[in-house]
């Protein structure tokens, strides 16, 4: 079977990794998986998974479908819905596999009616890993314990139906981390045909990170097998170009080889890509409308001029300038606080107050002699002293 020209980048919008390809008959098509199966994961994605459904249903009532794949792996979620939407089509689903089927990509290989790989390709599993971010609490912590636990299960149930081996040990397999060969693949029940006139696999070892076809894989190359890292050794890398993509193919839907188009300018890049150029343009202006109106709903009274720098002639975006208004307040205040203080003081220099001392306690009233001298006769005559 012939094996797509790595030769040009696929024209790709939005989350979209895959390419599908109907072939000139309209009974056959082609999806590329080359590279990471997604760069966001699609738990909780609609949009995502809804795109690819919608191409998939686009191809129409194909006959046979092929999936190339060159892959290191990546969301689970997004290969678990991939291979189901490949399972329950009416066409024959046959898997290719390029270079390597590695990870997350074993899955959507595990849901095809055959699977055929190079005879040089590498295949890989190995345990179900999460990544995690910010702060759990207990609880938390142990309810992404059972989804992973419930991912591993389900990984497990479909490589033991695929290869009609064990459940425990598929389980021991990925566990252990394996990487196999073609030929091992399919002594494991993987891989259904090895292709030995596909022998042209390039692999490279890119600054520590595995490369297989040009494609980046993210696997650290030192942790690749030996017979993985040996074929690093007996290819020349330069015998394909740098990109992450399966190529475009010519209008005859064959697997010719296409010329790379050189992009030196904005305009060679929107006749390359108009749709992410579009894309792009698009964003750009919302994300710049929002920025706009976000300080102008934060600007105070008296700060038009500044928020007309901030918009305008030297942009910031709006948190920057609310803290800047926030800071420009504080500082008024306070100089506004130094100013009362220094005009109470000299109002009270001013009006002589300093000098001015309590007076002394006024001296009690005097008594009148004559009330005194009659009180004193009433005490006496009571007998008081």
């Amino acid at each position: 079977m012939s094996k797509p020209n790595s030769k040009t980048t696929p024209k790709t919008t939005d989350n979209k990794f895959w390419k599908f390809r109907n072939l000139a008959d309209g009974q056959k098509a082609e999806l590329f998986l080359y590279g990471d199966i997604s760069e966001t994961s699609w738990w909780g994605d609609e949009v995502t998974p809804k795109q690819f459904a919608d191409d998939l249903a686009a191809l129409g009532n194909v006959a046979e479908i092929t999936v190339f794949i060159n892959s290191g792996g990546g969301d689970v979620f997004a290969a678990q819905a991939i291979g189901n939407q490949l399972e329950r089509n009416a066409a024959t689903v046959t898997v290719h596999i390029d270079g390597l089927c590695a990870s997350a990509a074993t899955i959507v290989a595990c849901h095809a009616d055959k699977v055929v790989a190079a005879a040089d390709s590498t295949y890989m599993v190995h345990p179900v890993s999460m990544g995690l971010c910010g702060y759990l609490t207990a609880d938390e912590m142990r309810n992404y314990l059972k989804a992973l636990d419930a991912t591993r299960e389900s990984i497990v149930s479909l490589y033991a139906k695929k290869t009609g081996r064990d459940a425990d040990e598929c389980a021991k397999w990925m566990d252990e981390t394996n990487w196999w060969t073609a030929d091992e693949a399919k002594e494991n029940g993987f891989v259904d045909e090895v292709d030995d006139a596909e022998e042209d696999t390039v692999v490279e070892n890119r600054n520590g990170i595995l490369f297989v076809n040009s494609i980046g894989t993210h696997l650290p190359f030192n942790e690749a097998p030996e017979f993985v890292r040996n074929r690093a050794k007996a290819k020349t890398p330069a015998a394909r170009p740098e990109n992450n993509y399966p190529a475009e193919q010519p209008e005859n839907k064959t697997h010719g080889e296409v010329k790379d188009m050189e992009i030196k300018t904005k305009d060679d890049l929107r006749k390359a890509y108009p749709d992410m150029v579009a894309q792009i343009e698009t964003d750009a202006t919302i994300a710049e409308r929002t920025r706009i109106k976000e300080i102008e709903d934060s600007t105070l009274p008296g700060a038009e001029a500044e928020a007309t720098v901030a918009k305008f002639e030297k942009p910031v975006d709006s948190t920057t300038f609310a803290k800047t208004m926030i800071a420009a307040v504080k500082a008024k205040q306070q100089a506004q606080s130094k100013t009362y203080l220094a005009q109470a003081q000299a109002a009270a220099q001013n009006s002589g107050a300093n000098g001015i001392g309590n007076p002394p306690p006024a001296d009690p009233e005097p008594e009148n002699a004559e009330n005194k001298a009659f009180l004193n006769a009433i005490h006496r005559a009571n007998g008081v002293k």
